[in-house]
């Protein structure tokens, strides 16, 4: 019985200390990483995964021009370390997960967890580099997982989960039991953050706003995505930030991950990327408002942001990107989008939220369906090519792991990875924490300043921070090249 064909190892466990606290227990050197569906329940909000102890760990920083060899790329090594661990494993033939099965297990079931940086884009296409890097953060990191806990939300039924031999997987719900004897509340003693620093200050955004209105009048793009960054130092431990923002704000793709050298923590909202056999989905989101005072305001912010045409029309411009990205590798005439478009309603806020389907063609792995459609769309702009070029002359940091990718590859083909925004990365001491938004004709300088001082607002509280505004008029706040 080959590797495809022999079912997941499933050792059910009793109920124990929350997956958060385990994670916390582990030092930085056995590579925790946590992804949590908070949230309603939904096909999105179903189960929470802990990983540690991986059997391999891949790291790269890529180079700044493209590498025309796939099995050198980065995706095509992630599809390297899946068939040198998993023999066997059919490339481009996932299972179909819309069975009985599909919520008495959870979907990864062994394989490759992964984080995507946004600049892997570089090994792709051939893009200026005019900034360097700043921070020693991965383009790639891949992680294999024989086997992972996992937590169903809905019951709390916990189980060790994955492929390998029977050996393996008593050995890992071992090492669990170890880790529910030892466990430790997370370090959460004051850790108050220090100066705050923005790679803009406001006239420098509200004059790169106006920079890309220009290309877009020029035809050279119709949106791009413009981000700044703030860098805080000091401030409290990856898993204290963490649990600050579970609590705060619940959202369907939450991840905790510490390595040697840095950490991330993700608080979002978007999926990127799903398979399920040969069912592909992505769900980009364009526009967003925060939740009402009460009934009646809640009523009006989501009908002001149903309503609006430049929030309409960002969403359809990023639909079509997605359409074409999809399109590269599914069966001709597949692609299909969800209308209308939806709202989706979490606590603190509403996002208008696009679903793009399409079934995957015959020939293609998921490592390929990821490269066609990366960085995500929702986040660089369209044409895409023409808009990584300019958030390379606009921005004046670059921007690591965010608006690129984190979930994983099971070994059977499937994949699960969210769009890396509302994310902060603790990386020599600091906080990097960036925020952005899309840019139309129809932008308003100043206001789209003042929503990126308002999508940063929920991370700022998670560190103990005032509001961003608060943080800027306070004298606490600077601009850095």
């Amino acid at each position: 019985m080959d590797a495809m064909s022999a079912p997941p190892i499933v050792l059910p466990l009793q109920p124990g200390p929350p997956l958060a606290a385990l994670a916390a227990t582990l030092p930085d050197g056995r590579r925790p990483l946590l992804l949590e569906s908070g949230g309603a329940d939904s096909p999105f909000a179903r189960w929470d995964v802990l990983a540690f102890d991986p059997d391999e760990v891949l790291e790269l920083e890529t180079g700044d021009d493209p590498e025309p060899d796939f099995t050198r790329r980065a995706l095509g090594r992630v599809e390297a370390l899946l068939d040198r661990h998993f023999p066997g494993r059919a490339r481009g033939e996932a299972r179909d997960s819309a069975g009985a099965d599909a919520d008495a297990l959870p979907p990864f079931r062994g394989g490759v967890l992964t984080l995507l940086g946004y600049d892997l884009g570089r090994q792709l296409e051939r893009l200026p580099a005019r900034v360097p890097r700043d921070a020693s953060v991965p383009d790639l990191l891949a992680q294999v997982q024989r086997f992972v806990l996992a937590e169903r939300r809905a019951d709390g039924r916990r189980l060790v989960v994955g492929r390998g031999t029977r050996a393996e997987a008593d050995d890992f719900a071992r090492r669990v039991g170890q880790l529910a004897r030892d466990v430790r509340a997370p370090d959460a003693s004051p850790a108050r953050c220090g100066r705050v620093a923005s790679s803009f200050d406001r006239d420098g955004y509200v004059d790169a706003v106006r920079a890309a209105r220009e290309r877009i009048l020029d035809g050279d793009v119709y949106q791009v995505n413009l981000s700044q960054r703030f860098a805080i130092d000091g401030g409290p431990t990856p898993d204290v930030l963490a649990a600050a923002l579970r609590s705060r704000h619940p959202v369907p793709f939450a991840a905790l991950l510490r390595a040697p050298s840095f950490a991330l923590v993700s608080n979002s909202p978007e999926l990127f990327l799903r398979r399920r056999g040969e069912r592909l989905l992505s769900r980009p989101i364009k526009g967003t408002r925060p939740r009402g005072r009460d009934a009646a305001d809640d009523a009006r912010l989501r009908a002001e942001l149903e309503a609006s045409p430049k929030e309409t029309a960002e969403l359809a411009m990023i639909v079509d990107l997605v359409r074409n990205d999809l399109g590269r590798s599914a069966v001709i005439g597949s692609v299909q989008v969800d209308l209308p478009f939806e709202t989706d309603v979490w606590p603190t806020v509403f996002h208008r939220v696009a679903g793009v389907r399409a079934r995957v063609a015959p020939d293609a792995s998921s490592a390929r369906i990821v490269e066609a459609a990366f960085p995500p769309a929702s986040v660089t702009g369209t044409p895409k090519i023409s808009a990584l070029a300019l958030i390379e002359s606009l921005e004046p940091v670059r921007r690591h792991a965010y608006t690129g990718a984190l979930g994983w590859f099971d070994a059977d083909g499937d994949l699960d990875l969210s769009v890396l925004i509302r994310i902060a990365t603790r990386v020599a001491g600091r906080w990097l924490v960036p925020v952005g938004g899309g840019i139309t004709l129809q932008s308003d300088p100043a206001a789209e300043y003042e929503e990126t001082l308002h999508k940063a607002r929920g991370m700022f509280a998670a560190l103990g921070l005032p509001a961003p505004s608060d943080v800027v008029a306070s004298g606490r706040f600077g601009a850095h090249a």
